[in-house]
């Protein structure tokens, strides 16, 4: 879906981005992730051409960027930033038509559209859609950003830090909606965030970005047991990526059958994150969980050993 060969961006005498090359497959969600001025916003922004790369090639769907109108290029493309973008003096309905009325929709198809949208991101119409930017909270004006990107129903999704000036709570919520998003819509999402830990969360493919350049890009897995130097483990957490593992595995993945024997009280949901089960043992101090279902019938157990995975049980 988008591929960069071999791209560079100097301002004046200073290389921000030096020869790199990436790919995006098709409803992927790739993440940027570096230290600051690593170069990893300004190759977001190259993608949708708010800034123009140097050398190199950047291709979408196998056309370069370069041979795109810029408007017509932008409009396909959805793009959200940290400080939402939106115009102050405009309703929240008419900041998500934005583009719709640009590409010139019928008004009535704008309006279903709009509305579509704000159900979907849990901002109801009669509620919302006559209110002004200044009269939400800043979880809902990001939904509103999120909607106003998604409005034209672009294939491709661009993210800079967009949740970043997020209390950590609301900022957790959105992350959780932006993956049931994605589950649903598919897009193709390039999300540029210095949080490892919602990269990790987010991720189908971490890219590592130090001094503009790609220095390991994989699945977020892949890049926690395999680290390609020292500050790739840095960065991903140093002594703790073990313990990030462990957000990114199921406990179903690691639960054992039902037993004859007794089932322990605590219990955790089969969809839940390793993680989420060792705070649960750490909390009832019990070192064997029932795993329950979405009826909260209990399906298997998971014991402290399975999790850390211990190939069997005491």
């Amino acid at each position: 879906m988008i591929e960069l060969i071999g791209v560079t961006k100097r301002f004046g005498s200073e290389t921000a981005v030096n020869d790199i090359s990436l790919r995006v497959e098709r409803g992927e969600l790739c993440a940027l992730v570096g230290t600051s001025g690593c170069g990893k916003s300004t190759t977001l922004r190259m993608i949708n051409r708010l800034i123009e790369h140097s050398e190199g090639e950047i291709h979408l769907e196998g056309r370069q960027v370069r041979e795109f109108d810029e408007q017509v290029l932008r409009r396909r493309i959805g793009y959200v930033i940290q400080s939402t973008g939106l115009f102050p003096h405009w309703t929240v309905a008419r900041n998500i038509g934005l583009v719709p009325r640009l590409l010139k929709w019928p008004r009535a198809k704008v309006e279903a559209r709009v509305e579509e949208l704000m159900t979907l991101l849990d901002l109801p119409i009669a509620q919302f859609g006559g209110k002004y930017p200044h009269q939400l909270s800043g979880g809902q004006a990001q939904r509103v950003g999120v909607a106003r990107a998604l409005a034209a129903d672009p294939d491709i999704l661009l993210m800079d830090e967009p949740f970043g000036a997020l209390d950590p709570i609301t900022r957790e919520s959105l992350q959780l909606e932006l993956r049931e998003l994605q589950s649903r819509l598919h897009k193709t999402i390039v999300f540029v965030t210095h949080d490892m830990d919602e990269a990790l969360v987010l991720a189908d493919r971490l890219v590592v970005m130090h001094g503009g350049r790609i220095v390991q890009q994989g699945t977020p897995l892949e890049l926690l047991r395999d680290p390609a130097d020292d500050f790739v483990a840095s960065l991903l957490g140093g002594n703790d990526r073990g313990l990030k593992e462990t957000t990114l595995l199921r406990v179903g993945e690691r639960m054992l059958p039902l037993s004859p024997r007794l089932l322990p009280q605590a219990r955790i949901h089969r969809n839940a994150s390793l993680r989420q089960a060792l705070a649960v043992m750490f909390r009832e101090h019990a070192d064997r969980l029932a795993v329950v279902d979405d009826n909260d019938m209990p399906v298997g157990e998971l014991s402290l050993r399975r999790l850390v995975g211990a190939r069997r049980d005491d």
